[in-house]
């Protein structure tokens, strides 16, 4: 794995805080479909894989926002990328703080702790 994105998908155009979820739930949805490990915080979603499933991803969850109907984003999207190397994964990074909770896993579901 040597790449990780961060990403904060903002419908700009939502009129609710019940149509931003909807639309974040979309995005989040497909994320899952990918097969890539991915770690949902309360502001941003982080994915990990290879730099060209991750740059995919990143792109196309504007597609999916769009299709959910979102007519006006904002995406933030911070990458980690070593061409020659791997990065550190979300569990070598907020695992330590997570041990015992059974919330924090990975995307087989077995405890990242």
């Amino acid at each position: 794995m040597n790449c990780a994105v961060a990403i904060q998908y903002l419908p700009m155009d939502a009129t609710s805080d019940e149509e931003t979820c909807r639309v974040v739930d979309a995005v989040i949805a497909y994320i899952d479909s990918t097969g890539l490990d991915y770690y949902v915080g309360p502001f941003e979603t982080t994915i990990e894989g290879s730099y060209d499933e991750c740059m995919d991803v990143l792109k196309n969850c504007q597609l999916v926002g769009a299709q959910a109907g979102c007519g006006h984003v904002m995406t933030y999207a911070k990458i980690d990328y070593r061409p020659e190397g791997d990065v550190m994964s979300t569990e070598h990074k907020i695992g330590k703080y997570h041990e015992g909770d059974p919330e924090f896993a990975t995307r087989e579901g077995v405890s990242a702790a």
